[in-house]
């Protein structure tokens, strides 16, 4: 939910409302749960009627929040959009940019281009929260993801940075104790490396040489919800695994992984950078996916 820079009080109450609690409200706003909650407080005295019944487990709204929040709240998206508007005219991108992003894509691949960003834009605040699970951006409070999905319906917004292709390897260590594999039904004689946060860990994706897929069951001594811990593991000759090439590029270049199955992959995934809504973009977004764009088909080239 945007609210108004300036925090004025039926500001605190619709992120109250919009974020379902006092606790997620005062995160959002960077205020103390007290100081939220005295804010509503003074605001119902104001207005002379209850706004929100309070209970230990949830916040209900009463007719007169309702109709508070209705209407308030569609006021406050077009005074930020318009606050908005004005910024953008000045050419000059500001504030804090909150961003979610996989832990390793953001440790090993973001991050390293920050300088450059915040040199190029001294005043954008960076807030990365770095998490390999799908996030809510609207109750979480962010601008932005960076994911590596295929696009599908949703109700986000999303734009395509650049393509990633999915690459299986092993250690030379592990292809030498257990074979090399050429198909991907070979696999099932396999240990494998199972990502737990992927949809199908149990079950990886090829195609054969017209397009048809091939789904492998797929069996481990190790399940992981970590892609760098399993990074790690296939290093140390535990096992056969698959990542996005971007984070194996380095050491499949000194050898110390091979790329196994490379004619049965299927089409690449999509970096992505996902919105919860296009409409009245914040320069400071606009800004940022530009760049990550721009760095990303660099580190591609």
């Amino acid at each position: 939910m945007v609210v108004m820079r300036s925090q004025s009080d039926i500001a605190v109450f619709v992120e109250v409302v919009a974020r379902g609690s006092f606790t997620a409200a005062a995160a959002s706003l960077e205020m103390s749960k007290a100081a939220v909650s005295k804010t509503v407080a003074q605001l119902e005295k104001r207005l002379g009627s209850r706004l929100l019944h309070r209970t230990t487990r949830r916040l209900t709204l009463t007719e007169a929040g309702s109709a508070l929040f209705d209407g308030a709240g569609a006021a406050l998206e077009q005074i930020a959009a318009a606050e908005d508007a004005v910024i953008e005219l000045a050419g000059e991108p500001r504030g804090r940019l909150k961003v979610t992003a996989p832990i390793y894509f953001g440790a090993a691949l973001l991050v390293p281009t920050f300088g450059r960003f915040l040199q190029r834009y001294p005043n954008v605040e960076l807030d990365l929260d770095l998490d390999n699970r799908i996030v809510d951006l609207v109750a979480g409070g962010f601008d932005l993801a960076i994911r590596i999905t295929t696009l599908t319906s949703s109700s986000l917004v999303a734009r395509r940075l650049a393509d990633v292709s999915l690459v299986t390897v092993a250690s030379p260590r592990y292809l030498r104790s257990a074979g090399t594999p050429t198909r991907p039904m070979d696999l099932r004689d396999h240990q494998c490396l199972l990502y737990t946060l992927d949809r199908t860990p149990n079950e990886w994706h090829y195609q054969d040489s017209r397009g048809e897929p091939i789904s492998v069951p797929t069996k481990g001594g190790l399940r992981c919800n970590n892609d760098e811990a399993l990074k790690e593991a296939a290093l140390h000759g535990l096992g056969i695994a698959r990542f996005p090439i971007l984070f194996v590029n380095d050491v499949i270049a000194t050898g110390r992984m091979v790329p196994l199955l490379s004619e049965f992959e299927p089409p690449p995934s999509a970096i992505c950078a996902v919105f919860p809504s296009r409409r009245n973009l914040a320069p400071k977004v606009r800004v940022f996916v530009d760049f990550l764009a721009e760095s990303l088909s660099q580190k591609k080239s």
